[in-house]
């Protein structure tokens, strides 16, 4: 009979919805995390290439954002002199959001193109010549073949470049490797390997001499947004341009967004000295070899180990530090 209580079944009724309610919750919440995973290996969108042979250039693409392109053919720029013509870099280096990192010919330095390895002093064939500017004889990357272009879970592309001597003799033999991994919540890591070998006679690499700056190797050269961004290393941050001392990675970030460039420890001279600048531009270079140069007999290969990590917000947000000790964890396995 009802008397106007409640009924004795009613709290049981609504336990029974509010468990189906939570387990609802708790799987989305599940499904949603699961997506965005951020574990090498775990279930994400498939890496692919995009490649224009005209322009010369294969950008890896994560779903429809652009990760980074890299420059196979010669790219020279409306107006410019034909002894500016270069190829065999990366650009546009994308945030994870797809907006571009890297400038390319920048008006102040024309010899800049996003992230590139290039030498400003190098001895071969008696010749005194450099790959950093153009140079008189002139020396320089040319694309030679691709070795591997692997899409999925994550994307492996390696290329096999020459190093010409006045535009016809190869010197020297470069083979480029890029690792792109997926991307997490907060960054995305891409793994560079460069191994250099000369050909038909020794090779000697020099950094520059220029005020004692040592510059030469792979570089980073940032986009107008990074200019005046912060600049942080394993040593904290800075508070100028710094030249020519010992760091073990090195960061530019403005609130949003940043990238940092870590060597390896295998790496030759490590720790390396390094140019860092925010000044006119953001420039991340660890300079190798350095003042000190090196000459890398014929037919023996060096090989050069750096990883590129973009990420949210500034260093301390996108937690630069302990991307780098995880990269110190296992960079003898990559």
């Amino acid at each position: 009979m009802n008397n106007g209580l409640p009924s004795k079944s009613l709290p049981r009724v609504w336990a029974v919805v509010f468990i189906v309610v939570l387990a609802v919750v708790v799987l989305l919440l599940f499904l949603v995390q699961a997506d965005r995973d951020p574990r090498p290996g775990a279930p994400g969108p498939a890496l692919t290439f995009t490649e224009d042979p005209v322009a010369g250039t294969l950008t890896v693409m994560d779903g429809e954002v652009p990760v980074l392109t890299y420059r196979f053919g010669d790219q020279l720029p409306a107006g410019l002199d034909a002894k500016q013509a270069r190829s065999c870099y990366v650009h546009p280096l994308y945030s994870l959001d797809g907006e571009p990192l890297t400038a390319d010919f920048p008006a102040d330095h024309l010899h800049h193109h996003g992230l590139f390895w290039t030498w400003p002093a190098v001895s071969v064939r008696g010749a005194a010549t450099q790959t950093w500017h153009p140079a008189e004889p002139s020396l320089r990357q040319h694309f030679a073949r691709w070795i591997e272009r692997t899409g999925g879970q994550g994307a492996r592309l390696s290329v096999e470049n020459t190093w010409k001597l006045g535009g016809s003799e190869t010197v020297a033999e470069e083979t480029v490797g890029l690792v792109v991994h997926l991307a997490s919540a907060l960054g995305r890591v891409i793994d560079v390997e460069i191994v250099l070998r000369p050909v038909g006679g020794p090779m000697e690499l020099r950094g520059a001499a220029e005020s004692d700056k040592g510059y030469g190797g792979l570089c980073f050269r940032g986009a107008p947004l990074l200019k005046g961004a912060v600049l942080t290393t394993d040593e904290g941050v800075l508070a100028a341009d710094s030249t020519g001392r010992p760091f073990r990675w090195a960061d530019l970030s403005t609130p949003s967004l940043g990238v940092a460039v870590f060597v390896s420890p295998g790496h030759p001279g490590y720790p390396l000295a390094w140019l860092v600048r925010n000044s006119y531009a953001g420039i991340l270079d660890p300079c190798w070899p350095g003042l000190t140069g090196t000459m890398i007999p014929s037919d023996t290969s060096v090989t050069l180990r750096y990883r590129i990590y973009i990420h949210r917000g500034d260093a301390f947000a996108g937690r630069v530090k302990e991307a780098y000790e995880a990269y110190l964890a296992g960079w003898d396995h990559l």
